[in-house]
C-alpha cells in the first residue's frame, strides 16, 4: 500500500510538470546558429549602446538606422527565435531603434550619451526646476517616427514597422489582419506563429484634443511617396512654359545650337560659346547694346535648362541606385546599371565650364 501511494504521487508530481512544461511552450522552440549569435551579441551590449546594438555607426543615415533593425528584429523577435534570451535582446533591439530612428532623441542621446527618455537622464540633461509645467505639453508635440506614442511597446513598433497593422500591410502578409493564427516561413528555421487579439490592428492610445490624426499622417505619406513622380513628370511641363523657345514678352524666341526656320540669325553666347538662333524680324530695328543684352538672356536661359535637366538626371540615377540596393541585399546587377546610368547635361554643364565662365 505505501508503495502504491507512493507511486500515485510521483505520478501526480510528473504530470503537473509535464502539464507546466507544455503550457510554457518551451519544448519546441528552436533557433539557428545566426539568431544564437545576435542574441548573445546584443546582450553583451550595454543597455544604452544603441550604435552597437543595432550594428551601425554613428554617422549612418535614417535609411540604414531602419535597415538594421530590420534585420536585427527579424533575427531576435520572439515569434521567431526561440532562444531563451531572445525576447530580451528584441527589447534591447526595439529600444535602440525608439531613440535612434527619432531625431530629437537621436540628437539628445549623441550629445548626452544617456537614454533621452530616462528620468535620470532627463534631470542631468535640464534644469531640475524648470519642466514640471510643460513636461505634459512637451510629451504631447513630440514627433519623430511614432508620432505621440512615445512609450510604444516594442511589439507594437515592430507590427507598424512591418506594415502599420502588424505584418498586415507589409512585405511579409496580412498576419495580424485575419484568422486566429498563421505560420509564416522566412526562410530557415521555424515558422513565427502570430495570433490575433481583439480585432484586425493593434489597438493604441486614445489621441489627445488638438493632436494631428493619423489619417493626415497617411495623406502627407501619400503626398511625399509621389513627389518624384511630381519632379519627373509634372515639374519640366510646368519649367518648359516659362523656359525654352518662349521666354517672355521682352525676350524674342530663339533655338540653341542649331538653326530652326524662321530662327536662322545666328547669335553667338558670350561666355560659353554656343550658338543661338532668332527670327531676323524680330531684332531688326535692336541695338548693339540690346543685341549683347540679348546674348546674355540667351545664355542664361540654355544654362538654366541645362541644369533643370542635370537634376532630373540625377533625381533618376539616385532612384535607380536606392532601388537597387533594396532593404535585405543589394542587387549588384542593377547597381551596376544604375551607376552607369547616363547624365548628358551634367556632362555638358562641367565641359562648358572654364575658369573665367560667370557660371
Amino acid at each position: 500500500m505505501p508503495a502504491a501511494t507512493t507511486s500515485g504521487a510521483d505520478a501526480s508530481n510528473g504530470s503537473s510538470a509535464h502539464n507546466r512544461q507544455h503550457n510554457q511552450g518551451n519544448q519546441d522552440r528552436k533557433y539557428t546558429a545566426e539568431q544564437k549569435a545576435a542574441v548573445l551579441r546584443i546582450r553583451k551590449c550595454e543597455p544604452t549602446a544603441f550604435y552597437e546594438i543595432l550594428e551601425v555607426s554613428k554617422t549612418c543615415t535614417d535609411a540604414e538606422i531602419k535597415k538594421a533593425y530590420r534585420k536585427q528584429s527579424l533575427l531576435t523577435h520572439p515569434d521567431k527565435n526561440g532562444h531563451e534570451h531572445a525576447d530580451e535582446a528584441f527589447k534591447m533591439v526595439s529600444r535602440a531603434f525608439g531613440v535612434l530612428g527619432d531625431k530629437e532623441k537621436r540628437d539628445k542621446y549623441d550629445r548626452f550619451g544617456t537614454d533621452p527618455d530616462s528620468r535620470f537622464a532627463s534631470a542631468q540633461q535640464q534644469n531640475p526646476f524648470a519642466g514640471f509645467a510643460n513636461r505634459g505639453a512637451a510629451r504631447a508635440h513630440q514627433g519623430g517616427m511614432w508620432g505621440d506614442d512615445a512609450d510604444i511597446s516594442p511589439e507594437e513598433m515592430f507590427a507598424r514597422f512591418f506594415g502599420g497593422g502588424g505584418f498586415g500591410g507589409g512585405p511579409f502578409g496580412a498576419a495580424f489582419d485575419g484568422g486566429p493564427q498563421f505560420v509564416f516561413n522566412f526562410g530557415g528555421g521555424p515558422g513565427i506563429r502570430v495570433h490575433q487579439f481583439g480585432g484586425g490592428r493593434p489597438r493604441t492610445r486614445p489621441r489627445q484634443a488638438g493632436q494631428q490624426q493619423e489619417g493626415g499622417n497617411s495623406l502627407w505619406s501619400t503626398l511625399m511617396s509621389l513627389l518624384p513622380i511630381i519632379i519627373l513628370f509634372i515639374f519640366p511641363m510646368i519649367s518648359s512654359l516659362f523656359s525654352g523657345a518662349t521666354t517672355g514678352p521682352s525676350t524674342p524666341a530663339m533655338a540653341f545650337e542649331q538653326a530652326i526656320p524662321p530662327y536662322t540669325m545666328a547669335r553667338k553666347m558670350p561666355n560659353v560659346k554656343v550658338n543661338y538662333y532668332v527670327n531676323p524680324n524680330d531684332v531688326r530695328h535692336y541695338s548693339a547694346s540690346k543685341l549683347y543684352n540679348l546674348d546674355q538672356r540667351a545664355e542664361h536661359i540654355f544654362v538654366q535648362q541645362l541644369h533643370q535637366q542635370c537634376e532630373r538626371e540625377m533625381t533618376e540615377k539616385r532612384r535607380l541606385i536606392e532601388e537597387a540596393q533594396g532593404w535585405f541585399r543589394t542587387d549588384k546587377e542593377k547597381l551596376a546599371k544604375a551607376e552607369r546610368f547616363e547624365t548628358p547635361a551634367c556632362i555638358r554643364i562641367k565641359n562648358l565650364y572654364s575658369p573665367g565662365s560667370k557660371y
